[in-house]
């Protein structure tokens, strides 16, 4: 009976034993763990922001153009009869960017037996796919009326050469829900904010010689 209590005492302490030493573990493995967790998250945020940089980084032109001279901007077919007006509303919108930005000694369009001199170059776009919510369906419909947006071809035509310099895919898509708290703004304001991304991209082509 004695050795028997023995036993019972001796499995009493084994016990608190195991308990001490499953304490002391997660001790020990809890801040390490949270420590890997930190340094995940620390190395993620700096990549992310590498990618954002290459992202917006545009290749330089082979040489610097004092004048800008704009053909009349296209678009398809299909999207031209809903929106008759917006190739000439984007046009104007990214001249009237490059003519603020006083970086070029002339901007505008191009005249017919006009002859081209200096470091000119010719811009056009043709809008491939369009699309803006209405008002009747934003106020409705809110962010289920889907995104406004508008997708393009930019080329940039070396006056004096005749090559193109550049020939550049561009879309803007604003977001829905974003959309429709705004009450439609960013559908509205879709033709003016592509038309200075437009203008940003030629200004940010240009290099410094």
């Amino acid at each position: 009976m004695k050795e028997f209590n023995q036993l019972v005492k001796k499995g009493k302490l084994m016990k608190a034993v195991s308990l001490i030493k499953m304490t002391a573990i997660l001790v020990v493995v809890f801040p390490l763990v949270s420590c890997v967790g930190t340094q995940k998250t620390q190395t993620s945020q700096p990549e992310q922001v590498e990618q954002t940089e290459q992202a917006v980084s545009v290749k330089k032109l082979d040489k610097k153009y004092d004048t800008l001279l704009f053909s009349a901007f296209t678009m398809q077919p299909e999207f031209a009869k809903d929106y008759p007006e917006a190739a000439k509303s984007l046009q104007k919108s990214m001249m009237t960017a490059l003519q603020e930005e006083k970086s070029f000694k002339k901007v505008s369009n191009t005249a017919k037996d006009t002859p081209i001199k200096g470091n000119t170059l010719l811009i056009t776009a043709d809008i491939t796919n369009m699309r803006i919510v209405s008002d009747s369906a934003r106020i409705w419909g809110g962010g289920f009326a889907g995104s406004s947006g508008i997708e393009l071809d930019l080329k940039l035509v070396d006056a004096g050469t005749k090559k193109v310099v550049r020939n550049e895919k561009m879309s803007s898509w604003n977001n829905a829900w974003a959309a429709s708290w705004s009450f439609g703004s960013s559908d509205h304001s879709l033709l003016e904010d592509m038309g200075k991304i437009m203008a940003k991209y030629v200004i940010d082509s240009m290099p410094k010689k």
